[in-house]
C-alpha cells in the first residue's frame, strides 16, 4: 500500500492548490511552503499546480502606489503556476496590466484566458491548458483541461469610460464559452479525461455552471465566501 497521502503505483494524481481574490502579501510565504511540502511528497508522474482565479492586482492598498508590481513579484516568487482574470484587474492602468501579463509569461507562468481573447496581451496568454499526469508505474495516463472564464456582467464595468475595461476587449458569454471548449477539449485530438473550469463569477453563476454541465469540479472566485 502507498503511504498516507501518496498515490498508489497505478494512480495518476493532479493536486490543485487554489487561492483567489488576494488583497494582501502576508500569506504568500506560507503558500510557498505549502506548495513545496505538497511537491516533496508527490510521486513521479503526479503533479501539484497552483492557481489564482482573479482579483490580485486590485483592490489592495499597495496597488494604489505600485500598480500591482509587489503582488506580481510575490506571485512569481511563490510561484503561482496559473493566473486568470478577475474584474478588478481592470482597475489598474491597462498598459501596466499588459506589462504584468507579459512579464508573468516570461517568468514561466501561464495566464489562462478563454472568454476575452481579443485582449491586447493575448500573445502572452493561452485560451486553455492541458495537463498530463501519469501513474508511477506508467500504466495510467490522464489528461486534464483547464479553461478560464470571467464575468461579463455589465454592472461590474459600467463605471469604466470608453473604450471600457481591459482596453475595450469584449468578454464572451461564460457558458457559451464553456460549452465550446468543453466539447473541443474532450474530443479529438485533445481527448481530455476531464475539464476543470477556473471561474471568476458570482456564486449563483457558479451554481448555473454546476447545473448546466457535468464538470467534476468548479474552481471559482469573485464572491468572498468561506467554503
Amino acid at each position: 500500500d502507498a503511504p498516507p497521502g501518496r498515490p498508489g503505483l497505478s494512480e495518476a494524481r493532479l493536486t490543485i492548490v487554489q487561492v483567489t481574490d488576494v488583497y494582501t502579501l502576508e500569506n504568500f510565504p506560507s503558500l510557498k511552503t505549502l506548495l513545496q511540502c505538497k511537491r516533496s511528497k508527490s510521486s513521479p508522474g503526479s503533479k501539484v499546480i497552483s492557481v489564482l482565479t482573479g482579483d490580485f492586482l486590485s483592490p489592495y492598498l499597495l496597488s494604489t502606489v505600485d500598480s500591482g508590481a509587489g503582488m506580481m513579484d510575490a506571485i512569481t516568487q511563490t510561484p503561482i503556476d496559473y493566473l486568470t482574470w478577475g474584474n478588478h484587474e481592470a482597475d489598474i492602468d491597462h498598459e501596466t496590466v499588459c506589462e504584468h501579463v507579459r512579464s508573468y509569461a516570461k517568468s514561466g507562468g501561464t495566464f489562462v484566458n478563454t472568454n476575452m481573447q481579443s485582449h491586447d496581451a493575448m500573445e502572452s496568454q493561452v485560451p486553455y491548458e492541458i495537463i498530463e499526469v501519469r501513474s508511477e508505474d506508467g500504466t495510467n495516463v490522464r489528461r486534464v483541461g483547464l479553461v478560464a472564464v470571467l464575468s461579463d456582467d455589465p454592472a461590474l464595468y459600467k463605471h469604466f469610460p470608453s473604450p471600457g475595461p481591459f482596453g475595450g476587449a469584449p468578454i464572451s458569454d461564460p457558458w457559451e464559452t464553456l460549452a465550446e471548449y468543453k466539447e473541443m477539449l474532450e474530443g479529438p485530438p485533445h481527448k481530455c479525461d476531464v475539464v476543470v473550469p477556473l471561474q471568476h463569477l458570482y456564486v449563483p453563476d457558479d451554481l448555473r455552471t454546476c447545473k448546466d454541465f457535468d464538470f467534476p469540479l468548479v474552481l471559482s472566485g469573485h464572491d468572498h465566501h468561506t467554503v
